[in-house]
């Protein structure tokens, strides 16, 4: 056979053997099956990066009592802290209660309590009557309960306090000479909020008094 016919038909075999791996594709004796690879879990892999929870199990609905559900469902709580978040606040709420600051008890109340402060506030305002409350003395702040119900948070804290509340009728008259003077006051206060929230701030939701007539 004349050379010139052994290349052609050496460069048709080359062409067909690259055709076909073209669309055949090619494997060696090295390459892993594809089975395997489905089959390699975490443990084969100790070093390997742990998956990060689904959204659903992030949001997952908390409920317990204590502090340490509170931290555990909120790892940036500080007890120190929102005591002295709560003492400012009951300074700022009573303030704003006597003067009829709306806008500023908006802020702080929850809406059923908001709407119980209004009441009261436009009842003094249509009987011409004004208030002051100074608080003289703190003398005790602490934290009696902590609920948690449904990722909603309530903390009940009491507050031991000295105050001198001074009531005037239209003329400017001091209804209760009594309030003239400083007294005790013990108040049972219970704050919440939603920590499925990104709104960090605490409300007012409940108030108690061991004292009659505050």
């Amino acid at each position: 056979m004349p050379l010139i016919d052994i290349l052609i038909f050496a460069v048709i075999a080359v062409l067909l053997v690259l055709r076909l791996r073209s669309v055949l594709g090619q494997r060696t004796g090295y390459e892993e099956p594809q089975d395997n690879k489905a089959k390699e879990s975490f443990a084969d892999k100790p070093n390997a990066p742990v998956p990060f929870p689904k959204a659903a199990d992030k949001n997952a609905k908390i409920s317990g009592s204590g502090l340490d559900v509170l931290r555990r469902a909120d790892r940036q709580f500080n007890e120190n802290e929102f005591i002295q978040g709560a003492t400012a606040a009951f300074n700022m709420i009573l303030t704003a209660f006597a003067e009829g600051d709306q806008a500023q008890l908006k802020r702080l109340l929850s809406y059923e309590l908001l709407q119980s402060f209004m009441r009261t506030i436009h009842d003094r305002t249509a009987a011409k009557e004004t208030l002051e409350i100074t608080v003289n003395d703190i003398r005790e702040v602490s934290i009696l309960n902590v609920e948690l119900a449904d990722s909603v948070a309530s903390i009940t804290v009491h507050f031991h306090t000295t105050q001198t509340r001074i009531a005037r009728d239209e003329h400017g008259d001091v209804m209760e000479e009594s309030d003239t003077e400083p007294r005790e006051f013990i108040d049972i206060w219970t704050f919440e909020r939603d920590l499925t929230l990104a709104d960090p701030n605490w409300k007012l939701a409940e108030t108690e008094s061991a004292n009659d007539d505050s």
